[in-house]
């Protein structure tokens, strides 16, 4: 039944129209910085000739960033901050006025894209600076978050002085000069195992007005449902925000096109908050013409996962999806556009992702593979129904026999586990190599082994702890004590036994005290065993109880990611992991 479905829903069947499809049809756009605006109009024409050349039809040009713009605005002038970005402003030129004439010359789009929350690196910046309320603020008290050496401060979603400043900012684009798109970047709040955020004063009281709580206080492990509506809270302050420039913009500028740049796992799932960026409901109201889903991985497979999982949410919005093209390879960025390519509305082009990071034998790829034409789209994507209909279950039994983590399996109780296999790739095809699981539990520790023919042999690169071992050939394995809650403990394992662990609510920092071992036999038969102690996971099954969890497979190598229970492109799919029953 699995795999008739699959196939039925592997070839296009959706009717087009054309105004669904006017606004992104055929995107073939790139993403030019300001760090890679010519200094010259002279240079500007050369490089939209040589984008035009190439294939692309749209150029989203970075207009709004750090706080300033590359063409003089009054309206900024008028509230005491920078009218240009200074060496614009010195060159006496606007881009912005350069690019569109070129780009029209050529019937090429361009986009003015503006970086909303996210506003400046460091230093606090002169929005701030005259502006200090409209910081967002973590739980830390901080107006934004540190990340390796550096401090990202951002605005707050919430504030509603922001509101009116983006709608004036963005109105006197669209009044001085014939963009034919704003592209809405950092429309989200900071990704959660970033910085918790916002706690300011104002938006605490708020919520406690409606809620009784004062929001600092809430845990999503001690406190689940109260955490759950301060999510609610928050994400739908952003959506009223989108909501509010979107109507007033289109009623104004009705020819204007609006898009945004999203996040994958940027949307909420039950305890999982994600960027609070609810994209899904933002298609389903159509405040958007077209969004740009941010598919960014250096790995084609994983590219086409995170495009199946991005269009198995939006079902009839229009989506392009972002290639990654920083230290990538050619051949790389070409297969993945083309996997893109292959794919049925609501996908309707992509865009790269940037400029910069093009070199000659890139742009000279793009040209033969933007005018080949060589992929007609004939992959459709799954209604969500269909995973949670679909989902699979494993049983996990009690033993009374002491378990040895060595990867032999020579146990008693391994023979009578309930051994799970037909695995099927994150895209939807049956795998191609045999990869079957079991598990047990005592009254410490819940264990795992994986049993894996093993292909072509492979030097594990990684052996630190934490290392990205799923880069390489790797078992995962996801668990949600708390019944597919959309809190989840991740645990890679690569094939040398080095350990990669996280957690969804404090990322890469969580490490576990788990045991694992590794054994290969004599018939190339690869065995993966781990002991996950309960105290880790925070929780001890009860008989009967269910728990989410997925168990998965990554040959990279292999252009093959394989999991146990059906998801929509994604390992890490909060809400929709498939189930261990604990049995006595």
């Amino acid at each position: 039944m699995l795999k008739r479905v699959m196939t039925l829903f592997l070839i296009c069947g959706v009717a087009l129209s054309l105004g669904a499809l006017a606004s992104a049809q055929n995107l073939r756009g790139v993403w030019v910085d300001t760090k890679s605006i010519p200094r010259t109009p002279e240079e500007i024409t050369t490089m939209v000739d040589q984008l035009y050349h190439v294939g692309f039809n749209a150029i989203f040009l970075e207009s709004f960033y750090h706080g300033e713009t590359i063409y003089p605005s009054s309206f900024l002038a008028s509230l005491g901050l920078p009218k240009q970005q200074k060496l614009f402003a010195e060159a006496g030129y606007d881009p912005l006025e350069v690019f569109l004439s070129e780009a029209h010359k050529r019937s090429m789009q361009v986009h003015a894209w503006v970086h909303i929350f996210y506003i400046s690196l460091d230093e606090a910046g002169e929005i701030l600076n005259l502006y200090p309320h409209w910081a967002v603020v973590s739980k830390e008290g901080k107006p934004g978050y540190q990340s390796g050496n550096h401090f990202f401060f951002w605005l707050c979603p919430m504030e509603k002085e922001i509101w009116d400043f983006y709608l004036n900012l963005f109105s006197e684009i669209a009044e001085k000069y014939p963009v034919d798109g704003i592209h809405f970047d950092y429309c989200r709040f900071p990704e959660f195992t970033l910085a918790d955020t916002c706690y300011a004063q104002a938006h605490r009281q708020s919520f406690f007005a409606s809620y009784g709580l004062d929001p600092i206080t809430l845990s999503p492990l001690e406190n689940p449902t109260a955490y759950k509506q301060w999510i609610q809270f928050r994400t739908e302050q952003l959506t009223e925000f989108v909501r509010y420039l979107t109507s007033n913009l289109k009623n104004r500028f009705p020819a204007l096109l609006l898009s945004c740049a999203i996040k994958p796992l940027g949307f909420p799932l039950g305890l999982y908050p994600g960027a609070l960026q609810d994209w899904p409901t933002w298609g389903k109201e159509k405040l958007f013409d077209f969004l740009v889903a941010m598919t960014y991985t250096s790995r084609p497979r994983e590219f086409e996962g995170m495009v199946h999982w991005v269009g198995t949410f939006l079902e009839e919005t229009p989506f392009a999806a972002g290639v990654w093209a920083f230290n990538q390879k050619t051949e790389t960025i070409l297969e993945e556009i083309k996997r893109a390519l292959c794919y049925c509305y609501p996908l309707t082009g992509i865009v790269i992702f940037a400029y910069p990071y093009l070199s000659k034998e890139t742009l000279h790829a793009l040209t033969q593979e933007f005018l080949s034409g060589n992929c007609s789209p004939t992959k459709a994507f799954l209604p969500l129904s269909f995973y949670q209909v679909n989902h699979r279950s494993a049983h996990v039994f009690f033993t009374q026999e002491a378990v040895t983590v060595d990867g032999i399996l020579s146990e008693t109780s391994w023979k009578r586990a309930d051994w799970q296999n037909n695995f099927i790739t994150i895209t939807g095809e049956p795998s191609r190599y045999s990869t079957s699981f079991a598990l047990l539990y005592d009254k410490e520790n819940l264990y795992c082994a994986f049993k894996l023919e093993l292909l072509t042999p492979t030097q594990s690169r990684f052996r630190e702890h934490d290392s990205p071992v799923f880069y390489e050939p790797s078992v995962e394995i996801f668990i949600d004590p708390f019944a597919n809650s959309g809190i989840w403990y991740q645990i890679a394992i690569n094939y040398n036994g080095t350990v990669y662990d996280s957690f969804s609510l404090t990322g890469s920092r969580f490490n576990g005290n788990w045991k694992v071992a590794v054994h290969k036999d004599s018939n190339d038969t690869l065995y993966i065993e781990i002991a996950l102690p309960f105290q880790e996971l925070g929780k001890r099954p009860e008989k009967g109880e269910i728990w989410g969890a997925n168990f998965c497979r990554n040959e990279p190598e292999k252009d093959e990611f394989s999991v146990f229970s059906p998801v929509p492109g994604l390992y890490a799919t909060p809400t929709l992991l498939g189930n261990i029953i604990f049995e006595k």
